[in-house]
């Protein structure tokens, strides 16, 4: 079902109610006011025959009774008995006529003086009159005939009005609902109308104070974000386009040359080695690139422990070593250390590994010395590690560095693909931390900071 038919629906539901609501509250205060009414007509008549009956010595029962029948205000079968205080009755005003009055009806009515009864369609009052010298029970009951024909002609005027009131607060609330969905509807066109092509197009804010608007604001802030998410896509394939044309390129024409004439097993050999080479750098950008869209991956659940710190960063010192011996590492830690549990984070092994070999790697790689310095700073929620090395970057380009396949104009002669602290920067945010660039006094310096573990000990 729309929203505009469940809108409608609703409101139609709500009014009807309410509406109901009024109209039965309306109808018993009706019928009480009638019931009371003709209960106090019973009543008068009820006290008048009495007290004629009992007070004027020159009117008697049989004088009464003609009295009675001569009267023009009588109610519909109408009919008055007057018992004494022996409950043996005196009169009875119209013997065509009965309803069922038993000693117990009249003995309740002489303990409470005065009683109301109903007896199928017939309204009965009895009352008890004393005077000085007499006691008398008078019963006086008719059929509301009146009163009856105006609770139904009431009734009808609010079915009618009812059903009326219906199809108009239908076609109402359908209106209403089509006005107040109007907005919704245009945006949907407008949603509708967005492709790839046009991707930087954005909704028209009517109110941005109201809910539509909001909802708006938030479409294009999504917007926003997939326009960036395709920027970030056309990017990434254009750059591994040309990363991975660069060494295809230099395999094949290695082999073309080769391919020309005879050569010697040395020049056949050089060739190979060669070609390895590229292909080695071709496995290695792949695998950068897996490991990138693994950690890019929210689906994709990683297993956190509390791990040493100094113990992984000495690691990756090792394997990077282990793959460069000309490149030099100096790792120091003792600025504020007082206990070992300082040195505990909540991470993964593997991934921050990577991290730090490539923050080393990038520092050996692109200082003249082929050095890092990385040292460790203990602050109350946090461990700062900054890897310093000296190799020099304009202020322009920091922004930019951790871009996938960005690369620094002053690093076109070294061998590489922008992709390594693209990489750790991701990982790095997996651990709910965070990564800087600093040049300072003619050095680079990557300042990264990681939470304490959940379970470490220190706290001060």
């Amino acid at each position: 079902m729309q929203i505009r038919a469940r809108l409608t629906l609703q409101f139609t539901l709500l009014v009807s109610v309410i509406v109901l609501a009024i109209f039965g509250v309306i109808y018993w205060l009706r019928l009480n006011y009638i019931e009371a009414e003709f209960y106090k007509r019973l009543t008068q008549k009820a006290s008048t025959s009495a007290e004629l009956l009992v007070t004027v010595k020159e009117v008697n029962a049989k004088l009464l009774k003609k009295i009675q029948k001569v009267n023009n205000d009588v109610l519909f079968r109408e009919n008055l008995f007057i018992y004494d205080y022996k409950n043996v009755k005196v009169l009875s005003a119209n013997d065509t006529i009965r309803f069922k009055i038993t000693p117990e009806m009249l003995n309740q009515v002489q303990k409470q003086h005065k009683v109301k009864f109903k007896q199928g369609e017939f309204k009965i009052v009895g009352m008890l009159y004393i005077d000085r010298y007499n006691r008398v029970v008078t019963v006086a009951g008719a059929v509301d005939q009146a009163g009856q024909k105006d609770l139904e002609n009431l009734k009808n005027i609010m079915i009618s009005l009812f059903l009326a009131m219906l199809v108009l607060v239908s076609l109402l609330g359908r209106y209403f609902a089509a006005r107040a969905l109007s907005p919704i509807s245009e945006v949907i066109q407008q949603v509708q109308s967005i492709y790839p092509q046009n991707v930087n197009q954005r909704l028209t804010i009517k109110n941005p104070k109201d809910e539509i608007g909001q909802l708006t604001a938030t479409f294009n802030e999504l917007l926003e974000r997939i326009a960036e998410v395709f920027r970030l896509q056309n990017l990434f394939v254009s750059n591994v386009s040309h990363e991975m044309k660069n060494p295809l390129m230099k395999i094949g024409s290695q082999i073309d040359v080769a391919l020309l004439k005879g050569r010697t097993p040395e020049q056949y050999l050089a060739t190979l080695q060669s070609v390895r080479q590229d292909i080695r750098e071709m496995g290695q950008l792949s695998n950068t690139l897996l490991e990138l869209a693994k950690v890019s991956d929210l689906n994709h659940k990683l297993m956190y422990d509390e791990i040493r710190l100094d113990e992984t960063i000495w690691e990756a010192g090792d394997l990077l070593l282990q793959a460069e011996q000309n490149y030099q590492v100096q790792v120091d830690f003792a600025d504020g250390l007082e206990e070992d549990t300082q040195l505990v984070v909540k991470g993964n092994a593997q991934l921050l590994k990577t991290a730090f070999v490539n923050l080393m790697e990038n520092g050996c790689k692109f200082s003249e010395n082929h050095s890092v310095k990385v040292s460790l700073h203990f602050e109350k929620d946090h461990i700062e590690v900054q890897f310093t090395n000296n190799g020099i970057m304009e202020k322009s380009e920091m922004d930019l560095i951790f871009e996938p396949f960005y690369r620094s104009q002053n690093t076109a002669r070294i061998k590489g693909y922008g992709v390594g602290l693209s990489l750790v920067n991701r990982i790095v945010k997996l651990h709910g931390g965070n990564i800087t660039l600093q040049s300072l006094d003619n050095q680079t310096v990557f300042v990264l900071w990681l939470p304490y573990s959940v379970g470490a000990a220190f706290r001060a």
